[in-house]
């Protein structure tokens, strides 16, 4: 009896369809200070990256591969450089999470991956940095008198990667070691149950968002790519990297400042 008892509730157990879908990811994001505060840094930084990205990475490779002829060593460099940073920052993350999760209570493991969160907005915005100076009208202002102009593009490229590429996998284990808790442990019976379902949906508002943003920066720098100084285009330049300096902070900041919910959340 017991096991046809489990049969028939896992049985019963229905996938959600979209619009309740959604409805699930508002509700986390209403009742889930931890949530909410993350996916907001979460959001801000997927618009204000793509947003950048398209701006400057079209017009960076055209200068590139135009001016300097570097495109093809911005590419290679990148290319190789990726597996050591993975290898790097995948070993020490998996560790670092390891030890967290011997902490003896969720306060403890939460203040941990809150610190990571600092170090995920400091490599984010420092490689958001890195990027800001490809784009040709800075670093032509910045470097282009140098006669090492050439290596300095490769290096602030293959420098963005690095640091923006190593804090996105931290970013990737600690967030979604701090949902796990906040969620798939935490009090509401509705939101253990679809957390996957919040998860995936979560991913996919991020991706159509990034797409959007994308392609609308980088139309705009198509059309305008004459004018690379105007307001329109500096303009989209630097709120994406005020949005990707800023975004990864709101988290902590949350927790470390006046926000008692978090605090004192009972974990």
């Amino acid at each position: 009896m017991p096991r046809e008892n489990s049969q028939a509730s896992s049985s019963d157990h229905r996938v959600p369809n979209l619009a309740e879908k959604f409805k699930l990811y508002i509700q986390a994001l209403l009742s889930v200070s931890l949530y909410r505060y993350g996916e907001i840094g979460n959001l801000i930084y997927t618009v204000g990256m793509n947003t950048m990205e398209g701006v400057v990475l079209y017009t960076m490779f055209s200068m590139a591969q135009n001016e300097m002829k570097v495109a093809a060593v911005l590419g290679v460099a990148v290319k190789y450089a990726y597996p050591g940073i993975t290898v790097i920052s995948s070993n020490f993350t998996s560790g670092f999470i390891d030890k967290l999760e011997s902490a003896p209570s969720r306060r403890r493991q939460i203040a941990g991956l809150i610190r990571a969160q600092l170090g995920v907005g400091v490599g984010q915005a420092l490689g958001g940095i890195l990027l800001f100076c490809c784009f040709p009208p800075v670093f032509k202002y910045l470097f282009f008198a140098s006669p090492w102009h050439n290596q300095i593009l490769v290096a602030l490229y293959l420098l963005h990667h690095i640091f923006d590429g190593s804090a996105q996998i931290l970013e990737g284990r600690s967030w979604f070691k701090i949902i796990e808790i906040s969620l798939r442990q935490g009090r509401l019976p509705e939101l253990k149950e679809h957390f996957w379902v919040i998860y995936a949906l979560s991913q996919n508002v991020q991706l159509i968002l990034g797409q959007l943003f994308l392609w609308s920066s980088l139309t705009l720098t198509t059309f305008c790519h004459q004018q690379l100084t105007s307001p329109l285009v500096m303009g989209a330049a630097v709120v994406g990297l005020m949005m990707v300096v800023c975004a990864k902070f709101i988290l902590p900041a949350a927790w470390f400042f006046n926000y008692r919910d978090l605090r004192n959340h009972p974990y």
